[in-house]
C-alpha cells in the first residue's frame, strides 16, 4: 500500500517526485521504479485517478475500464483495499479462491459493468481476455504490481503477449508496471534483463531523474545500517543425533518399498492447486525438514519441532481414508515418539534430579547449550540489544527460509523470553508462514484466520518481533520495522532488496547471521547485490523522460514463441502456457464418482517410440502422449509436437489435444470446458421450444435460479364435444339415452327398497341434439351396497314439436336440480345458450314409441316441486282421509319436524296399523298417536283421523358423491333404526314417484363420471387415430368399452353421509428392526484373512490358551479347557468339513438360494399377505417369468385394446377420491419415459458423457417439461383433479351464472380477479332473472360495486379463483398433475400397445423427436456408435482383461456374444489401462433406465393389490443403489471390476464382509448404510462460499470439507453403477428385453419376492417410529448445489447430532437420518 503517511487515516499529500512519475505515465507506458516504502502504490492510485474519464459509463456506451493485476491473493486484496479507501471508484476483487474460474459471461458482464477497477491476480485478469469476456479497447490503464515476476509463462508476460495478437488498429491501454526490485533471482546480465522488461511491457522503466529528487525519494525509503553477525561452525554430531537420522534414514527406505495404493489427486476448481499432495512424498517432506532443524538449530529446537511434526501425523492418521494409510501415519507417529525420547533424554542430562519435571528443561542455561550456534548468536544478539528497552520502541522481524523453521524458532524464542527476566515484558513474538494451500476447508480457513490475527498484533504493537518465511518479502504490509535479522541466508537478490526494504525507520538495523568460514562469501555476495543496485541505477541514469519505446519488431521477437497461441474464429486466445491447467480442468468438468479421480495420463515417450513414431530425427527430441480419462469422448493418444525440452514437450502436448477438445465441440469457444448449461442451450431449440410459449426457458433451469413460476395453472375447462351445443332445438331429432342403473347387492330387508326401486323400468334419460358413443358401464356405491350404472347404447329418437314442450322440460331439468337434489345456489340461472353442457335430463315414458319418449304429464306436473307447509287441525279435518294407493312408492316428508327437509320414501302402507295402534319399539304401551302427540302436539294440535293406515318410510340419503364403497358394515341395530312408522295426515307428500325420485339421486355422480368418460373416450380414439391402431376391430367399429374397474388397492374415505374425502395416509404396523452386530461394518479388514473359517464357538467362550499361560494358570481353567474340547468335538469336525469344502470351492461361488428362508423364527417379520407371481413363474434359476408388456411389443397378436376406463383413469388424480386414479399407470409411464430418454439421448448424442446425458434427460422428464408439452394438446382441460362435491363446486347442465355475468371474464378481465364466492351468494336474482338467464343492469351494477369493493375491505389481496373457477368453466390444476397425467396416458399405451407405440407417443406429445429416416420405433435398436463407448477390437485383446469371465457369466445366467461390452461394464473411471473400451458410465445410464423400467413393469402386473404409494416404495426399494450393491456383491460381480483405487477396493471389501455377516440379505440395517450420494459434496472453494455456508441457516454450520471423505462411505455407488451397466451389456449384446429382463430377475428374484412381502419403508420413517430416538431435523442450509441437515435423536440418555448432505432437502434429510440409525443399531440395548 502506499506509504505516504504512517497514519493511514489522514488525506495523502502527493510528493513532487510521484507527481512527475504521474505525469510521465499519463503520457506513455511506463515502469515504475521506487525503492521500497517510497510510495509507488501512492503513485498507481494518482494514476488511476487520471484515467478514470468515461469509467462511469456502461462498456456498450463506450466506457471504460482499468486493470490492477497481482502476483499473489494477499498482494490483490491488500491493493483493492487500498484503490477502495483512496478512490472514489467502485472497486471489484477478483481471485480463484472465489471460484470465479466458473463464472459465467453473464456474471462477468455483470461484475465488469458494476465495478470501474478490476484488481485480480494474474491469471484471473488474463483469462478474462484470453476467453473473450473483455477486450483490451475497453481497458484505459492496466497497473502490473511487481511487475518484475512477467518473464517466461507468467500471466503478467502472457497478458502483455495479447497486446501483440490484437488486431491492428485496436486502442490499446496504457501500461504501468510497478516494483522495488527491477530483477528476479541471480541475474548477471542485468543490462540484457533490463532491456527484456522494458519490452515485455512496451514501456521504458521509469524513476526520479536528478540527484536531489533521488535524496527526495530517500527521504521516504530504506536506508538501514546493514550489520553481519558471524557465529562458529559446529564441530562433530552426538551420538544421539547419529542415532535419529538413521533411524529416519531406515524409515523412508521401508516407506520406499510401502505399497499404499493409487491415491487419488484432486484439484482445486481452477485446476491450479493440488488439494492433496503425495501421502509418501508430504511424509518425507515433514521428516526432512525436521532433520534440518535439528542439523542447523540443534536439539533444543528440534525437541519442539518433532512435537509439530507429530502432531500433523496425528491429523494425517485421523483424516486417512484406507487401512495402509493409517499403517503408516501410525508408524510415522511411533518413529516420532521414539525421536522426541532421545532428544528428551539428551536435553535432561542437564538436569541435576532424574525427578524433576520436564517444564525444567526450558532455562536459559539449557536453551543456550544445546541449540546450534547460529540460535546461540541469534539469542544473544535478542538479549543484548532488546534487555532494557520499551516494548513499544522496538520492531522486529526475524526472516528464515522454511515455514517449519519460522514455526520453530517462534517456540524457541517463546522460551528463551520466558526464561529471561530482562526480556520476560520486552518483547511478544508472533510467526507467520505462507498458506499451504487456498483450499477453503476449515483447517485453511483457521489458519489463514491466525494469520491475519498475527499480522495485526504485530502492526497494532501488541507484538513486536516476527518470525517469518519469505511470505513478508513481497507485498504483505507491515509497519516500518527498525530491526530486520536475516537467520537464512539470501539466496536472491530480490530477497536481499525486499527483506532490507522492511528496515524503513531511522537508525534501522539490518542484520545479517552467517558462519564465520561463509563469512567472505556472504560479504562477496552482498557486494554483488550492492553492485547490480548500481547498474540498475546506471542503466536508468538520466534515461527518463528521453528515451523511445521498445520498437515493435523487438516486441514481436521478444515474445516469438515455438508454440504460436491458437486463435478462434471468435477472438478466443489459447496460449500455450495455459493449456495443461485447461486440460486439467476440462477433465475435472467429467463425471466421476467419490473413488475416481479425472486426470489426463501424461506420458514422455522413449528414444524408441519417438523413432518409430517420428522418424530417427525426433531421437534428440523430447515427446509427451496424452491420452484423456475414459469418460472423454475422445479416446485417441494424441502426441505433442518434438519438442527440445520435457517442459515444453509437456506443454505442446497439452496444446494440441485443447486444440482437438475444441473443434471435438468439448471446449467452448472462450476456450472452457462447455458447461450443461451450454449443452442445454445448444439444444433447447430443437427439444425445449415449447417452453417459449409460455414465456420460460429451459436454460434457467440450470442456473439454478429461484422458481417464481407459480406452481398451479388455469385452463378454461374442456366439455366434450358431445356435450358442446347439444340442446334439443323445436322440429330437429334429438336423442334421448337411458340411464339404467342395476343393483348388485342381495336383496334383503334392508336393501330391498333400494333394490326394487332401482330395478322399475322407469328411468331417467339425457336429451341432447348429439349422438353419444358406446360409453363404459360405471359402478357406484350407496349405503346398500354396489350398483352399475350403464347408458343405453341406442338411443330413442325425439323431435320436439313445440316451444313450450322444449320449455317444460328446461322446467322438469331444472326442477330436478334446483328442488329435488337441492343443488343450487343463489347466484344460479336457467343456461339457455347452446353451449357446453347444455343437455337436459328429461323422465322416460315406460314401453313408448315416437313422440311418447318422454312422460310428459310427469313433466308438465313438476315444473317446479311443491313446497311442504305446516296443515292445521281445522284443515287436516276438512280433507279426506288420506289413500292408501296415494301413498305407495311416493316420497314425503314431515313437515311438523325440525327436519321437515329429510324426504323419505314409502316403502309400504301399513294397513295392519292404525295411530291406535301399540309402538313396536320400547316406547311402552303408547300408541302411534300418543306419542307423536306427546312429542309434536304444540306443531300438530292433535291426530284427526285416528282409522286411517300408517306408512313406513325409509329416509334418502343426503349423499350426492356415490363414487366409494362405505368401509365397514353398519350395525343390525342401526339397519333396524331405518325403518320408520309416519302418520299419512301428518306428512306431506310430493307425489313424485320414488323409484324416479331415488334415481335422480345418483344423477350427478353419472352426469360427472359420464363427462370425464367421453373424454376418455375422446383421446382413445386421437391415440388409436395417431397410432393406426383404430384399423383393428375390437378398436375400431366393433369397440365395445369394458366395465370401469375398481383399483381395490385404492383406499378412500367418507365423510357420514359416505361422500367421499380427501385421502389421509393409513401406514400398517411394520415389524420390529433386527438387532446390528456390534462391530458391524466397522469392522477392519486387516482382520480378514481368505483362510478364516467361522468357528462354531464365541471368542469369549474360549478357554485359556494353556501352552503359553502355563506358568500362570489356575486349576478351573484347566478343567475348563477339557470340558470345552470334550463338548465341541462336533463342532470341530463340522469345522474341519466345512475348511474342506471351502477349499473346494472358489471365490466366486454365490449363496444359495432362500436367503430369505433362513432367518430365526423370533425375528420374522409380522406376516402379510404375499403378492407374488404364481408359484410356478420363479422356482429355478433357469425358470422364465415373461412380461406381458414385453409380449406386446413383440408382435400385434398380443395387443390388446386399451379401454375408456384406463383412459379415464389416467386422467383422474388421486384427488378425485375415485375408485380409480392415475397413480399406478403413472408408475408405469414414468419408467417407460425414463427408459425411452435414455435410449434417445444415447442414440442422438453418443458423444456426451453420462453426467451431461443425465442432466439433460433430467430436463426432458421433468415435470415441468412433461406439463409443457401436455399443455400443447386440450388434455390438461379434461383432467379430473378434484374432490366431487355437488353441493360446492359442480355446475349442473343447462345451469349457470347469468350470462352478462360471465362476459366479464371477456369483457373485464380485471373486475372478474376481483370476483369472491361472498359476491355470488349476495347475488339475490329475482325469479324474472332466473328464467331468463341474464341479470337486470341494476343487479349487474350492485354486482360489479359489491366486487370492487374487495379491493379495500378485509378480502384485499385475497385470490378467489380456486372458490369461483368451475363457476366460469375455469379449472386450475397443479403443474405436477398434468406432468404426471402424460406419464399415465403413456402407461396406458405402454401396457395394451407395448414399447413401440409407446415410443411413437414421444413424437405426438413432443418430447422426443425422430431422425429423417429413423423413426424413434426404432429406438430399442440401439447401437454404441460413440467412439468411448465402443472401439474395434480383437476377441483376444479384450479377454486379456477379462480373467474367468465364465464364472461371471454362470453368475448372471447369461453368456455374451460380443464381450467388448462386459468389458466396458466392468471398467471403473479409474483404470486408464483398458483403452479398447470406455467405461461403465455410458452403459450404466442405459442400464439403470432398462432396470427401472423392467423392475417397475413387473411390480406393475404382479402386485395389483399393493396402493399406488407402496408400489413406488417397493420399487424403490429394488432400484436404490443399496440393493443393486448387495445383488452385485452376492453375485460376486465385484471380483471382476476393473478398477485401480486402493480406497474404492477396501470399501468393496468391507461392504462385502458386512453382507457376509447379513447373510447377503438387503435388511433393514442394510438400507442405512451411507451411499455415496448421502456424504459426496464438492469441497469450498471460495471465501465467500464458506461464509454464506456458515450464516445460512440460524444456529452453528456444519464443518466444511467434511463430508467430502469416501471413507464415510459404506455402500460404494460403483457396484450399482457396475450392475446396472452389466444389464445394458446384455441388453446391448442381445438386443431382446425379455432375454435381458429374464437376467434381471433370476438376479433379482430374492428381493422381488421377500419386499413384496414387506416392502422396506424408509430410514426417516424408521427413525420416527423408533420408541425411544425422539428425532427433529434442524432447517436445510444450502450452498450451491448442495444441502445440509442436522438430526438430534436421543440415544442412550443422551442427545446426538449427526449431519447429513444431499442435491435436495429430501435427499439431506434422508441421509441424516441414516447417520442417525446407524448409530443407534450400534448402541441400543
Amino acid at each position: 500500500m502506499a506509504d505516504n503517511t504512517d497514519t493511514g487515516e489522514e488525506e495523502i499529500k502527493p510528493r513532487s517526485y510521484q507527481l512527475r512519475l504521474v505525469d510521465h505515465i499519463t503520457k506513455k507506458n511506463g515502469i515504475i521504479y521506487l525503492p521500497t516504502g517510497s510510495g509507488k502504490t501512492y503513485v498507481a492510485i494518482l494514476a488511476l485517478k487520471r484515467f478514470s474519464k468515461d469509467m462511469d459509463k456502461s462498456i456498450e456506451e463506450g466506457g471504460k475500464r482499468a486493470l490492477f493485476m497481482c502476483n499473489t491473493v494477499e498482494l490483490t486484496r491488500q491493493q483493492a483495499v487500498a484503490v477502495k479507501k483512496y478512490t472514489n471508484l467502485k472497486v471489484g476483487f477478483f481471485v480463484g479462491e472465489q471460484g470465479v474460474d466458473e463464472w459465467s459471461k453473464t456474471k462477468w458482464c455483470h461484475e465488469i459493468s458494476e465495478c470501474q477497477v478490476l484488481v485480480g491476480t494474474g491469471q484471473v485478469i488474463l483469462n478474462m481476455f484470453t476467453q473473450k469476456i473483455m477486450e483490451l479497447s475497453s481497458v484505459s490503464i492496466v497497473i502490473i504490481d511487481e511487475c518484475h515476476h512477467g518473464t517466461g509463462n507468467h500471466p503478467f508476460h502472457e497478458f502483455m503477449h495479447l497486446f501483440l495478437l490484437a488486431a491492428e488498429g485496436t486502442p490499446l491501454p496504457r501500461v504501468v508496471g510497478l516494483t522495488g526490485v527491477l530483477i528476479k533471482g541471480n541475474e548477471s546480465k542485468v543490462f540484457h534483463k533490463l532491456k527484456e522488461l522494458e519490452t515485455t511491457y512496451r514501456s521504458n522503466i521509469v524513476t526520479v531523474s536528478d540527484t536531489e529528487e533521488f535524496k527526495n525519494v530517500m527521504l521516504h525509503s530504506t536506508q538501514p545500517k546493514e550489520l553481519l553477525l558471524g557465529y562458529p561452525v559446529q564441530g562433530g554430531m552426538h551420538p544421539a543425533v547419529h542415532t535419529i537420522h538413521k533411524l529416519i534414514e531406515r524409515f523412508t527406505a521401508l516407506l520406499d518399498i510401502l505399497e499404499i495404493g493409487q491415491q487419488p489427486k484432486r484439484f482445486s476448481k481452477g485446476m491450479q492447486h493440488m488439494l492433496d499432495p503425495n501421502k509418501k512424498k508430504n511424509v518425507k517432506s515433514k521428516l526432512n525438514d525436521f532433520e534440518f532443524q535439528l542439523a542447523h538449530y540443534g536439539v533444543y529446537a528440534a525437541s519442539m519441532a518433532i512435537v509439530s511434526v507429530a502432531l500433523e501425523f496425528e491429523v494425517k492418521l485421523h483424516q486417512s481414508e484406507t487401512i495402509s494409510l493409517r499403517n503408516m501415519y501410525m508408524s510415522a507417529l511411533n518413529l516420532c515418539d521414539r525421536i522426541r525420547h532421545i532428544l528428551i533424554n539428551m536435553l535432561r542430562n542437564s538436569l541435576d534430579e532424574d525427578t524433576d519435571p520436564d517444564d525444567a528443561l526450558h532455562t536459559e542455561q539449557t536453551i543456550m547449550n544445546y541449540s546450534m550456534p547460529k540460535v546461540q548468536i541469534l539469542l544473544h544478539y535478542v538479549k543484548q540489544t532488546f534487555s532494557g528497552k520499551e516494548a513499544k520502541d522496538i520492531c522486529c522481524l526475524i526472516f528464515v527460509e522454511r515455514r517449519y523453521t519460522a514455526k520453530c524458532i517462534y517456540q524457541v524464542l517463546k522460551k528463551f523470553i520466558e526464561a529471561t527476566p530482562a526480556l520476560r515484558n520486552v518483547l511478544v513474538p508472533q510467526f507467520m508462514v505462507g498458506r499451504n494451500s487456498v483450499s477453503a476447508d476449515c483447517e485453511n480457513l483457521l489458519e489463514r484466520k491466525w494469520q491475519k490475527s498475527a499480522i495485526g498484533q504485530f502492526r497494532d504493537g501488541e507484538a513486536n518481533i516476527m518470525v517469518c518465511s519469505s511470505v513478508l518479502e513481497e507485498g504483505i504490509d507491515v509497519k516500518a520495522c527498525n530491526y530486520v535479522l536475516i537467520v537464512d541466508p539470501l539466496k536472491t537478490f530480490n530477497m536481499y532488496v525486499q527483506t532490507k526494504g522492511r528496515a524503513r525507520s531511522k537508525e534501522a538495523q539490518f542484520v545479517v547471521l552467517c558462519s564465520e568460514l561463509e563469512k567472505i562469501e556472504v560479504n562477496k555476495q552482498i557486494n554483488q547485490y550492492r553492485q547490480t543496485h548500481a547498474d540498475i541505477g546506471e542503466y536508468l541514469k538520466d534515461r527518463v523522460l528521453e528515451r523511445a519505446d521498445p520498437l515493435m519488431h523487438d516486441i514481436a521477437d521478444h515474445f516469438h514463441n515455438s508454440i504460436q497461441p491458437f486463435i478462434n474464429e471468435h477472438g478466443a486466445v489459447l496460449l500455450p502456457s495455459s493449456a495443461l491447467m485447461l486440460l486439467h480442468r476440462y477433465c475435472q468438468s467429467l463425471p466421476s464418482d467419490a473413488f475416481g479421480f479425472v486426470e489426463p495420463w501424461m506420458t514422455l515417450l522413449t528414444e524408441q517410440q519417438r523413432k518409430d513414431l517420428f522418424g530417427t530425427r525426433a531421437a534428440l527430441k523430447e515427446v509427451v502422449s496424452v491420452e484423456l480419462p475414459l469418460s472423454s469422448s475422445m479416446r485417441e493418444t494424441i502426441y505433442g509436437d518434438q519438442m527440445p525440452s520435457v517442459r515444453a514437450a509437456k506443454m505442446s502436448a497439452a496444446f494440441n489435444t485443447c486444440i482437438k477438445l475444441f473443434y471435438a465441440g468439448e471446449l467452448n469457444d472462450h476456450f472452457l470446458p462447455v458447461s450443461l448449461k451450454e449443452r442445454v442451450a445448444g439444444i433447447a431449440d430443437f427439444h425445449f421450444a415449447h417452453w417459449k410459449k409460455y414465456s420460460d426457458d429451459v436454460v434457467d433451469t440450470v442456473s439454478k435460479k429461484k422458481e417464481t413460476q407459480e406452481r398451479h395453472s388455469t385452463y378454461k375447462k374442456a366439455f366434450p364435444k358431445e356435450f358442446d351445443d347439444c340442446r334439443p332445438r323445436v322440429g330437429e331429432v334429438c336423442y334421448a339415452y337411458e340411464i339404467i342403473l342395476e343393483p348388485q347387492f342381495e336383496r334383503n330387508d334392508y336393501t330391498e327398497h333400494m333394490h326394487d326401486n332401482l330395478l322399475t323400468g322407469r328411468n331417467m334419460a339425457l336429451l341432447l341434439s348429439k349422438q353419444l358413443p358406446p360409453l363404459a358401464e360405471m359402478p357406484l356405491f350407496c349405503n346398500q351396497g354396489s350398483l352399475h350404472v350403464r347408458v343405453s347404447e341406442q338411443p330413442r329418437e325425439l323431435v320436439i314439436s313445440t316451444a313450450e314442450q322444449l320449455e317444460q322440460l328446461h322446467q322438469f331439468h331444472a326442477m330436478l336440480f334446483r328442488d329435488l337434489l337441492k343443488i343450487w345456489r343463489p347466484s344460479f340461472v336457467l343456461d339457455r345458450r347452446s353451449k357446453e353442457n347444455s343437455y337436459f335430463v328429461v323422465p322416460l315414458a315406460v314401453g313408448s314409441v315416437g313422440q311418447n319418449v318422454v312422460d310428459w304429464p310427469l313433466v308438465r306436473q313438476f315444473q317446479r316441486l311443491p313446497l311442504p307447509a305446516p296443515v292445521s287441525v281445522k284443515q287436516r279435518q276438512e280433507q279426506p282421509v288420506p289413500r292408501p294407493e296415494d301413498l305407495e312408492g311416493k316420497i314425503v316428508t314431515q313437515w311438523y319436524a325440525n327436519f321437515s327437509s329429510k324426504r323419505m320414501l314409502v316403502h309400504k302402507v301399513r294397513r295392519d296399523l292404525t295411530p291406535r295402534s301399540t309402538m313396536e319399539s320400547n316406547s311402552g304401551s303408547m300408541s302411534y298417536g300418543e306419542f307423536t302427540t306427546s312429542k309434536y302436539g304444540n306443531h300438530i294440535g292433535g291426530v284427526v283421523h285416528m282409522d286411517q293406515c300408517l306408512i313406513e318410510v325409509r329416509a334418502l340419503t343426503e349423499q350426492l358423491n356415490f363414487y366409494v364403497q362405505q368401509r365397514g358394515k353398519t350395525s343390525a341395530q342401526s339397519k333396524a333404526r331405518a325403518k320408520i312408522i309416519l302418520i299419512p295426515e301428518l306428512c306431506f307428500n310430493y307425489d313424485f314417484p320414488g323409484d324416479l325420485w331415488i334415481k335422480a339421486l345418483f344423477l350427478p355422480s353419472i352426469l360427472n363420471r359420464l363427462h370425464y368418460l367421453l373424454h376418455a373416450e375422446d383421446v382413445r380414439q386421437c391415440f388409436n387415430t395417431f397410432l393406426d391402431r383404430q384399423r383393428l376391430p375390437e378398436n375400431g367399429v366393433d369397440y365395445r368399452p369394458k366395465r370401469l374397474e375398481i383399483d381395490w388397492s385404492l383406499r378412500r374415505n367418507v365423510d357420514p353421509h359416505g361422500n367421499a374425502v380427501p385421502n389421509e395416509d393409513v401406514e400398517e404396523p411394520r415389524s420390529i428392526l433386527e438387532p446390528l452386530a456390534t462391530k458391524g461394518i466397522e469392522m477392519g479388514v486387516k482382520n480378514l484373512h481368505i483362510s478364516d473359517v467361522q468357528e462354531p464357538w464365541q471368542y469369549y467362550l474360549e478357554p485359556v490358551d494353556l501352552s503359553r499361560n502355563y506358568m500362570s494358570s489356575y486349576r478351573v481353567e484347566l478343567n475348563y479347557y477339557n470340558q470345552f474340547i470334550n463338548g465341541n468335538i462336533a463342532s470341530i469336525d463340522k469345522m474341519g468339513l466345512d475348511d474342506k469344502e471351502y477349499w473346494l470351492q472358489t471365490q466366486f461361488n454365490m449363496p444359495k438360494r432362500g436367503i430369505y428362508e433362513t432367518r430365526s423364527p423370533a425375528r420374522l417379520p409380522v406376516a402379510r399377505p404375499a403378492l407374488l407371481p404364481p408359484a410356478s413363474s420363479a422356482t429355478t434359476q433357469e425358470s422364465v417369468n415373461v412380461l406381458p408388456i414385453l409380449l406386446k411389443s413383440v408382435s400385434d397378436e398380443h395387443i390388446s385394446p386399451a379401454h375408456q376406463g384406463e383412459f379415464l383413469a389416467a386422467i383422474t388424480t388421486a384427488g378425485s377420491a375415485d375408485v380409480y386414479d392415475m397413480e399406478r399407470l403413472e408408475l408405469l409411464g414414468d419408467s417407460f419415459l425414463k427408459m425411452s430418454s435414455s435410449l434417445y439421448l444415447a442414440s442422438r448424442y453418443p458423444d456426451w458423457n453420462e453426467g451431461t446425458l443425465t442432466q439433460v434427460k433430467s430436463r426432458m422428464v421433468s415435470n415441468k417439461n412433461l406439463m409443457y408439452c401436455l399443455r400443447d394438446t386440450d388434455i390438461p382441460s379434461r383432467i379430473s383433479c378434484s374432490l366431487f362435491d355437488p353441493r360446492i363446486s359442480w355446475l349442473p347442465p343447462s345451469i349457470g351464472l347469468p350470462e352478462n355475468i360471465l362476459a366479464l371474464r371477456t369483457e373485464q378481465p380485471s373486475l372478474a380477479k376481483l370476483i369472491g364466492p361472498h359476491n355470488l351468494l349476495d347475488l339475490q336474482l329475482s325469479e324474472e332473472e332466473v328464467q331468463s338467464g341474464r341479470c337486470s343492469e341494476s343487479t349487474l351494477r350492485r354486482f360489479e360495486q359489491s366486487c370492487k369493493g374487495n379491493q379495500h375491505d378485509h378480502y384485499a389481496g385475497q385470490d378467489f379463483s380456486s372458490d369461483v373457477n368451475y363457476c366460469f368453466g375455469e379449472v386450475t390444476i397443479q403443474n405436477k398433475v398434468v406432468a404426471d397425467t402424460l406419464e399415465a396416458l403413456l402407461g396406458v399405451i405402454v401396457r395394451n400397445y407395448g414399447l413401440q407405440h409407446g415410443f411413437r407417443m414421444l413424437e405426438y406429445f413432443g418430447i422426443c423427436k425422430p431422425d429423417v429416416g429413423k423413426p424413434l420405433t426404432q429406438l430399442l435398436d440401439l447401437e454404441l456408435k460413440s467412439a468411448k463407448m465402443r472401439a474395434n477390437a480383437s476377441t483376444a485383446h479384450i479377454d486379456g482383461f477379462l480373467i474367468n469371465h465364465s464364472y461371471l457369466e454362470q453368475n448372471i445366467g447369461y453368456t455374451f456374444r460380443d464381450r467388448g461390452y462386459l468389458l466396458q461394464a466392468l471398467t471403473h473411471p479409474s483404470f486408464p489401462t483398458n483403452r479398447l473400451t470406455g467405461c461403465y458410465q455410458e452403459l450404466e445410464f442405459i442400464g439403470d433406465a432398462i432396470l427401472d423400467f423392467l423392475i417397475s413393469a413387473y411390480i406393475f402386473e404382479n402386485n395389483t393389490k399393493l396402493r399406488p404409494g407402496q408400489l413406488t416404495d417397493l420399487r424403490s426399494a429394488l432400484v436404490n443403489n443399496t440393493t443393486l450393491g448387495c445383488i452385485c456383491v452376492r453375485h460376486k460381480i465385484h471380483f471382476f471390476i476393473l478398477a485401480e483405487n486402493a480406497l474404492l477396493s477396501e470399501t468393496i471389501s468391507k461392504f462385502v464382509h458386512f453382507q457376509e455377516s447379513q447373510g447377503h440379505r438387503v435388511t433393514n440395517h442394510v438400507r442405512f448404510l451411507l451411499e455415496e450420494r448421502d456424504v459426496q459434496l464438492d469441497i469450498l472453494d471460495m471465501d465467500d462460499e464458506v461464509d454464506e455456508a456458515m450464516e445460512n441457516g440460524s444456529g452453528e454450520g456444519p464443518r466444511i470439507g467434511a463430508f467430502n471423505l469416501a471413507q464415510n462411505v459404506d455402500v460404494p455407488k460403483v457396484l450399482g453403477d457396475v450392475l446396472e451397466a452389466l444389464i445394458a451389456a446384455v441388453y446391448l449384446d442381445c438386443h431382446d428385453l425379455q432375454t435381458t429382463w429374464q437376467v434381471i430377475y433370476n438376479m433379482f428374484e430374492p428381493e422381488l419376492k421377500e419386499f413384496s412381502r414387506n416392502i422396506p419403508i424408509s430410514p426417516i420413517r424408521q427413525l420416527e417410529e423408533h420408541k425411544l430416538a425422539h428425532p427433529v431435523y434442524g432447517p436445510p442450509m444450502v450452498d450451491q448445489d448442495v444441502v445440509m441437515m442436522y438430526c438430534q435423536f436421543t440415544c442412550l440418555d443422551k442427545t446426538i447430532r449427526v449431519t447429513g448432505v444431499g442435491t435436495n432437502k429430501e435427499q439431506a434429510k434422508l441421509a441424516a437420518a441414516k447417520s442417525a440409525l446407524q448409530k443407534l443399531a450400534k448402541y441400543d440395548p
